[in-house]
């Protein structure tokens, strides 16, 4: 009896460990993305992207995580959206980060769902004053916006979309209406026409719409919210999304669709399932190379 509670004892302990490194283990993943309109200016241009945070540290004070930054030393750091957990009255993480980063660094953030869930919440007081510090850091917050990134005599465009709370419906409490179809006329509805002559990168936090993107015109959407599936069977891909759909179609990495890319980060935290298995937290690192 006292050896079967000690083998017991020893697997749980083992399992704990395993399941701590996986959740907290920080992997950076880099992506080269090639195209003809890129300008030579842009040539090597470093993208950093953060998603999904849910408040989650690495070290005291995210000093992991900011290691990891300034070792990259991004030309800009866009955040795919989730810095905060909707489920939660804590910023304070969030708030800490972006003070950091954006002293050093040039930052765009575009809200995912727990931003937005956040305002329908019982918190809704505090992240209304979330939202009034985050105006007052040194950001560009790009809801259905765009800005002008500006290197030499080029530019390129980046745009921030918001894809409504309708579209992420839970898969057990709405299995019909799951993943909806947006409006074909959605995307300039928010955004207006794209310039097709320029290379326009979208920052969009559901990335279940990726054709719609593709359709509007972006040449790279980058993506979050479903953190990498947050269990990966090998040569399968990513288990479960937050929406809790088995088997997401889309869960990691780079997708192609008639001559747009997609970057699927598996973020860095968790909200309700906050265990990772095979799939450990991630920033992510975009290089720009210009072809011509």
């Amino acid at each position: 009896m006292i050896s079967e509670i000690l083998i017991t004892g020893i697997a749980v302990g083992i399992t704990y460990k395993f399941l701590k490194r996986e959740a907290t283990t920080l992997e950076k993943i880099e992506y080269n993305i090639e195209d003809e309109k890129i300008p030579k200016e842009f040539d090597n241009y470093k993208i950093l992207q953060i998603s999904d945070l849910h408040n989650k540290t690495f070290g005291k004070s995210n000093i992991k995580l900011i290691e990891e930054i300034d070792k990259i030393n991004p030309d800009i750091i866009v955040i795919t959206g989730d810095l905060v957990d909707g489920e939660k009255d804590n910023f304070k993480v969030a708030l800490d980060l972006i003070d950091y980063i954006s002293c050093k660094y040039k930052v765009v953030h575009v809200v995912g769902n727990h931003e937005q869930k956040s305002l329908n919440k019982k918190y809704k007081k505090e992240y209304k004053e979330y939202f009034r510090l985050l105006k007052d850091k040194d950001i560009i917050d790009l809801n259905n916006d765009k800005i002008k990134v500006n290197k030499g005599s080029s530019y390129i465009n980046l745009y921030g979309v918001v894809v409504p709370l309708e579209y992420y419906p839970y898969f057990f409490s709405n299995y019909r209406n799951k993943n909806k179809a947006l409006d074909k006329n959605f995307m300039d509805e928010s955004l207006g026409k794209i310039d097709k002559n320029s290379y326009n990168i979208l920052l969009a936090h559901n990335p279940f719409f990726f054709e719609n993107y593709s359709n509007w015109g972006a040449d790279l959407v980058l993506s979050g919210h479903v953190h990498g599936g947050i269990v990966r069977i090998p040569k399968i891909g990513g288990v479960l999304s937050p929406n809790r759909e088995f088997f997401p179609k889309y869960d990691l990495g780079e997708y192609n669709l008639n001559g747009s890319k997609m970057i699927l980060s598996k973020g860095l935290g968790g909200s309700k399932v906050v265990i990772r298995i095979n799939c450990k937290p991630e920033i992510v690192q975009i290089n720009l190379k210009s072809k011509k």
